[in-house]
């Protein structure tokens, strides 16, 4: 017997980016990385004790804030 419901497209997985890569794609320094999540300026992601910023998320941001 088949179930009928309807499952969501799924998006496709976005990567990961380290600290040190945001700041890199930034033209900053690590810690100015660190200052913008502690500001919740950027959103980050705990994985353990490791701290990752989506490539989406960094997007978001820097959409935000061209103008």
């Amino acid at each position: 017997m088949t179930q009928n419901s309807t499952v969501p497209p799924r998006r496709p997985a976005t990567r990961l980016l380290t600290i040190p890569a945001v700041a890199e794609r930034l033209d900053v320094s690590a810690k100015t990385v660190r200052r913008l999540i502690a500001a919740a300026a950027l959103v980050a992601h705990r994985i353990g004790r490791s701290v990752r910023v989506s490539e989406d998320d960094l997007r978001l941001f820097l959409n935000q804030r061209r103008g």
